[in-house]
């Protein structure tokens, strides 16, 4: 019972591995909002090349939501990021590597 505690523990563990990844870019995404607390994401995923993809949707200046933008964050070796939000800085080159189906 105790080995079978274990191995159920381990594969929850080893699911939210991408997770990390998502609250981090999430974090960095909010950074760059207006109204960060008012932040809604969905159709997130982490690639296996260190992009995190997305989603998100905030409140502006007049308190009023403006409709979700895609969103891509990317790590750089000194561990610094680079965030790009759709209509603020977004390249296509963003969009086409999030497109790719290499689910990470």
């Amino acid at each position: 019972m105790k080995r079978l505690a274990l191995v159920a523990l381990a594969g929850i563990v080893l699911a939210g591995c991408g997770d990390g990844d998502i609250d981090r870019a999430r974090e960095a995404v909010a950074e760059q909002l207006t109204d960060p607390s008012s932040a809604q994401f969905r159709n997130e995923r982490s690639k296996k090349d260190g992009w995190v993809c997305g989603e998100v949707n905030s409140k502006n200046a007049m308190g009023g939501y403006v409709g979700f933008k895609r969103y891509t964050v990317i790590w750089k070796d000194g561990g610094g990021q680079t965030v790009a939000i759709e209509g603020g800085g977004e390249t296509s080159l963003d969009r086409a590597l999030c497109d790719v189906k290499d689910e990470g």
